[in-house]
């Protein structure tokens, strides 16, 4: 990609910039190509809408955990893991920003206190940080119980 240039995400760009590359960069473009098919399978035909910049970019982060996971399986076995090292590389461009343990902690209080106070348990409060781009669900239940004490 060139610099200074800002990928349109939307699954036609996505596939006309894997078009033009697959020949020089084929990692980069199975990614992409991985990537489309993702967003169009979930916001397109399960739920019948356009797709969104945070339906990539949530797709990144699934991918890019699976890969990690895939790595250190095959790590185990001593298998090569280079390619999958070059496509983790790739997907981190597309990863949504993670937020700070002190800015999940903000976004966590703020989310709790726009809810009535009976509503204020666990299983009501987890769905409304999933909404929050960068917040990391592996803390998200750590981070509420801190907060209601």
């Amino acid at each position: 990609m060139k610099m200074g240039y800002k990928m349109e995400y939307t699954i036609k760009a996505f596939t006309m910039e894997r078009l033009k590359i697959r020949k020089d960069d084929p990692v980069r473009s199975n990614i992409l190509l991985m990537l489309a098919d993702a967003v169009k399978r979930v916001a397109v035909i399960d739920e019948r809408r356009t797709e969104t910049e945070a339906d990539f970019k949530k797709a990144a982060l699934k991918m890019y955990q699976e890969t990690q996971n895939t790595i250190a399986e095959y790590k185990k076995g001593g298998a090569d893991t280079s390619e999958l090292e070059a496509e983790l590389k790739v997907l981190e461009e597309f990863l949504p920003k993670m937020m700070s343990a002190e800015e999940m902690e903000a976004a966590a209080k703020q989310a709790i206190e726009a809810m009535p106070e009976a509503d204020r348990v666990l299983k009501n409060i987890m769905p409304k940080l999933k909404e929050i781009e960068g917040f990391d669900m592996k803390q998200a239940k750590a981070i509420v119980e801190k907060i209601l004490g």
